[in-house]
């Protein structure tokens, strides 16, 4: 039943219409005046409001402007009741928000028909909002393409991970988490066009809910353009989910039907399991790991995550990343030096600075399985921007020391140098420090360059960090990397030679050669890394390499000190 609300000062008029619209079966309440229609408006629901206009105390554009302000009654419908028919009176009423006018005097129908007509438009606006509602509750939850659940269904109680441990019991205690990629898919976008690309995905989640049925409790979810992420129930050990994998890339090599043309892809599968990696993030994050190795090896396989670092020494690994991530909330970690030297004056020109961690019990741990474990932990990034931080302010410490006109170098990780504000992030930590930016050295491994999905942007990217006067590195470099033809592209100032390789033994001297002259014709200074030894440095003097950044680091006190 439909509530109305009756604001009239006349008596007679006020009783015939509520009178009127009660054997209408409407809900009907009535005021004398503006000021007490006002009142009942906000302590009830109506459903639509007749107002008088001339009225005493308040009258109806009072009435109208009042509700109007209020968020709880700013959609009420609301029509005047009015003897006054002047234009300039109903402009006045609508500008305030009056939906219709009734001139007095009226007739029983003609005001029925005003409500009828108001109540049906209500409902109709209501009825769109509702579907709109829908659509958005729908879109926040699913993907718009395929119309499979979007990552959201991944996470909270309800969420296909907390699913799959529920059913967990002592035979089956994995659970696989699944990220399909398609090989090579922007081939196909820039071939056929976006269109049939979007055909193509469509297809591929027809297929893959068809598969997922065959399966009870697998939930397969739309991560991000070609990327799909799958968790299965739980399983009795890892080759029971690699065998779910493979089924799913033999479903996937099946032609795809586009515009009467049989399309053949690919696709490669990365695979973790928990609780091995006991957090969502965790998960995605070592499956995404495994299926970019998939994809390098060739596509069309799947490959499960594993610690390349650590070999076989799971538990401790566990316990070690627990152990870095409160190592990092109690402020333990330290930045330590790696001295670089000038092998022609002899004199320290950069200071590369590297994370420290001595743990308590297991003492100090190696420089590379500290960056493995912040990486694995999630920490990488902003342990990364820190250590940037950090040595930023050291080199403001050693203005006046013997390392004075030393720059100090930092190696951003593969997310920091992807991040959107990655330059933002430079030049602050800079302003921080008080130092001039030609005291920073920024260094990208070889793997993040040869990674780079778009060449052009790193180079611009690179170009203007060198505009500011920071200088640029590329480090790690290997004889893998020889073959990037677009080094010249990037204007870069050094180039630092991986340790493994300065390591000066007789078979590496022609790889070392090759690689410095390389590095002369691209007009880059040489670095050699990882050096440990006079005789080392000797032979690399002989290839005529540049410099040099010794193995062992340093507190800051100690370099100072010399």
């Amino acid at each position: 039943m439909k509530k109305i609300l009756v604001i009239e000062d006349t008596a007679e008029i006020r009783d015939n219409v509520q009178e009127f619209l009660e054997a209408k079966d409407f809900q009907v309440m009535v005021a004398k005046n503006g000021r007490i229609g006002l009142e009942l408006a906000r302590q009830n629901k109506f459903d639509l409001v007749l107002c008088d206009i001339m009225m005493p105390e308040m009258d109806g554009y009072g009435v109208i402007a009042q509700l109007r302000q209020d968020p709880a009654t700013a959609d009420l419908p609301f029509i005047f009741l009015t003897a006054k028919c002047d234009r300039v009176d109903l402009r006045l009423g609508m500008n305030l928000g009056a939906d219709d006018y009734i001139t007095k005097p009226f007739t029983p129908y003609e005001l029925l028909e005003a409500i009828t007509a108001r109540l049906n438009r209500v409902a109709q606006q209501n009825e769109k909002l509702k579907s709109v509602v829908e659509r958005v509750e729908h879109l926040e939850h699913y993907d718009a393409l395929t119309n499979l659940p979007n990552p959201s269904a991944l996470e909270g109680d309800e969420g296909y991970l907390n699913q799959a441990t529920a059913k967990t019991n002592r035979n089956k205690r994995l659970i696989p988490f699944l990220l399909l990629g398609l090989d090579r898919f922007t081939r196909i976008n820039d071939t056929l066009g976006y269109s049939n690309g979007n055909l193509i995905l469509q297809q591929l989640a027809q297929r893959l809910i068809l598969f997922g049925k065959r399966i009870e409790g697998a939930g397969i979810v739309r991560v991000t353009g070609d990327e799909f992420a799958i968790v299965l129930p739980p399983v009795a050990d890892q080759d029971s989910g690699v065998g779910v994998a493979q089924d799913i890339l033999k479903i996937i090599a099946q032609p795809f039907d586009i515009d009467n043309k049989s399309i053949l892809l690919t696709a490669s599968i990365g695979i973790s399991f928990y609780p091995s990696a006991p957090t969502l993030e965790e998960l995605q994050k070592q499956a995404s790991i495994a299926m970019n190795s998939a994809k390098r090896e060739g596509g069309n396989r799947c490959a499960v995550y594993s610690r390349p670092i650590f070999g076989h020494e799971f538990s401790r690994d566990l316990q070690l990343g627990a152990d870095f991530h409160s190592a990092w909330e109690q402020k333990e970690l330290q930045v330590f030096y790696q001295p670089r030297v000038d092998l022609r004056s002899k004199k320290i020109v950069a200071l590369g600075a590297v994370l420290y961690w001595k743990h308590p019990v297991r003492g100090l741990i190696s420089l590379e399985k500290t960056a493995a474990v912040a990486e694995e932990t999630g920490l990488a990034s902003i342990v990364n921007e820190w250590v940037l931080r950090t040595a930023c302010q050291q080199a403001k410490l050693w203005r006046h020391s013997r390392v004075s006109s030393a720059r100090v170098a930092v190696t951003l990780s593969e997310q920091l140098f992807a991040d959107n504000n990655i330059e933002l992030i430079i030049v602050r930590s800079c302003q921080d420090a008080g130092i001039e930016p030609r005291y920073l050295e920024v260094e990208i491994p070889a793997d993040t360059i040869a990674n780079t999905p778009n060449i052009n942007a790193t180079a611009l990217k690179l170009m203007t960090w060198r505009k500011l006067g920071i200088q640029t590195t590329i480090s790690n470099f290997g004889l893998k990397h020889t073959s990037l033809d677009y080094l010249d592209k990037l204007r870069l100032n050094n180039l630092k030679i991986e340790a493994n390789l300065a390591f000066a033994n007789l078979q590496s001297v022609p790889i070392l050669n090759a690689i410095v002259q390389m590095g002369h014709r691209l007009k880059l200074r040489v670095v050699a890394d990882g050096v440990q030894t006079d005789a080392e440095a000797a032979i690399l003097r002989k290839q005529k390499c540049d410099e040099i950044q010794q193995k062992e680091a340093f507190p800051a006190h100690k370099i100072e000190r010399g």
